[in-house]
């Protein structure tokens, strides 16, 4: 997981359209889950940056924005959705049932703070 994971943090904080996605690796090893947050990412109800008015996006889109991704020792699967009808989660929603079913996961985030 390491040199995939120095490779996302270096993307995720870079000037590319991949820092305005979020990653989430659920390590079937440990069982542990490592989110990466790039530094451009919108969840639900965050505003851009004027602040203006419908500047907030759905849930639709902090899901496009979401990839999953199920690791296995020297293998990455996508997490995708069962049917066609299943949506992607957000972030948020993810984050919300990784707390509910309390498993231990860090968030790496690709911000400039």
């Amino acid at each position: 997981v390491e040199a995939f994971s120095d490779f996302l943090v270096y993307t995720l904080e870079s000037q590319t359209i991949i820092s305005d996605w979020a990653v989430v690796v659920f390590d079937t090893s440990s069982g542990f889950v490592d989110v990466y947050r790039g530094k451009n990412y919108k969840d639900e109800a965050e505003t851009n940056d004027d602040g203006g008015v419908g500047c907030h996006i759905g849930e639709a889109q902090a899901a496009s924005n979401t990839l999953t991704l199920r690791y296995t020792p020297g293998h990455y699967q996508p997490l995708v959705p069962v049917t066609r009808d299943s949506a992607r989660p957000s972030l948020k929603k993810i984050i919300s049932a990784l707390d509910e079913a309390g498993v231990l996961y860090v968030i790496t985030d690709g911000g400039d703070e």
